[in-house]
């Protein structure tokens, strides 16, 4: 009897000690769950989002200088701010810059058309003397340093494959507005060999001397996207939009943005209608880059085996940023 009694009490010991041990595991795998999920919710932000919390653990080290790219950089290129969306955005040249500038207007309570038509108005809408928009080195280093921390305020930019945007910047600036690379870069730096040379190349399709000549010619135009910040900043960016899916991203990110007047976002109060030929359409929604089926046929027309080599070793970086990227076009 006593046997059978000790047997019953280990067998409800050994009873008991499983309960307990399947308890801890499932409420192990729900603490994991929960964790996974967390960790989810916390990146799994619009688009490619690139918030290295890693990184920022130690962020009081990163402190914000007056010769920041971000701060001190050309005015015209100088990040937006938006207080009351808690806005900052990185325009670069040939992404939609001018439009961006335009909405930016708009939300601001502004015009987004400066009242010159045509080609002096667009040049009036990159101007910060005429736009009227604020940048971010119109605060001081202090709350401008506290902005590009403060996990609250969206840090926005958008790129653009670096091959399509190349083309882009050739076209508007060699070929079509030549004027505006003759300044810039047929200049007095050149011999006058080399001068007739340039005065004599621009205007015309030779995308080959293009590339060269920009590697002693720098420009926002044609620079490196990944410099558009310092690399310390790159890991406060916490939304990438890609020129490829323009209208798509521009949605996005207008509707995450929320008026702290209102709660009412973006999209709904300027991006919704408004804009296109008739002023019918959203902002952005038709795409302003080249259609995945156009793209290499435009590409084509102009590079050769050569070209496209030279731009994949000079603008190698456009790749290897870990921010932002690109499904690389190879032509050849």
């Amino acid at each position: 009897m006593r046997k059978r009694i000790l047997k019953v009490l280990e067998a409800a010991s050994v009873a008991v000690v499983m309960t307990c041990m399947i308890r801890q595991a499932v409420v192990f795998v729900e603490l994991e769950q929960q964790e996974m999920k967390n960790t989810k919710s916390a990146t799994n932000k619009p688009l490619d989002v690139i918030m290295h919390d890693e990184e920022q653990g130690n962020n009081s080290t990163i402190k914000l200088l007056e010769t920041d790219i971000i701060y001190g950089r050309d005015w015209w290129e100088k990040p937006t701010v938006i207080e009351e969306y808690k806005l900052i955005f990185f325009t670069i040249p040939k992404v939609g810059c001018t439009e961006w500038k335009r909405i930016f207007r708009k939300m601001m309570g502004m015009n987004p058309w400066i009242p010159e038509m045509g080609r002096k108005g667009d040049v009036l809408i990159q101007n910060p003397r005429t736009n009227n928009l604020t940048t971010l080195s119109d605060y001081s280093l202090a709350d401008a340093e506290m902005m590009m921390k403060d996990p609250e305020w969206t840090k926005a930019i958008f790129v653009r494959e670096p091959k399509e945007r190349l083309l882009s910047a050739f076209l508007d600036k060699f070929v079509q507005e030549d004027s505006y690379f003759r300044k810039k870069c047929c200049n007095h730096h050149l011999s006058e060999d080399e001068l007739k040379h340039c005065n004599d190349k621009v205007g015309m399709t030779d995308i080959r001397y293009f590339l060269e000549r920009t590697q002693n010619c720098q420009d926002y135009h044609w620079g490196l996207q990944s410099e558009t910040l310092d690399e310390k900043w790159w890991p406060y960016i916490n939304f990438v939009g890609y020129m490829h899916s323009l209208s798509e991203d521009a949605r996005k990110l207008l509707k995450s943005l929320t008026s702290v007047n209102d709660g009412i976002t973006a999209w709904e109060r300027v991006g919704k209608t408004g804009w296109g030929k008739v002023g019918n359409d959203g902002f952005m929604q038709i795409n302003l880059a080249f259609h995945a089926t156009d793209a290499n046929k435009k590409l084509l027309e102009y590079y050769n085996e050569e070209s496209e080599a030279f731009v994949q070793e000079k603008w190698a970086k456009e790749w290897e940023l870990p921010y932002y990227h690109f499904d690389k076009i190879q032509l050849f």
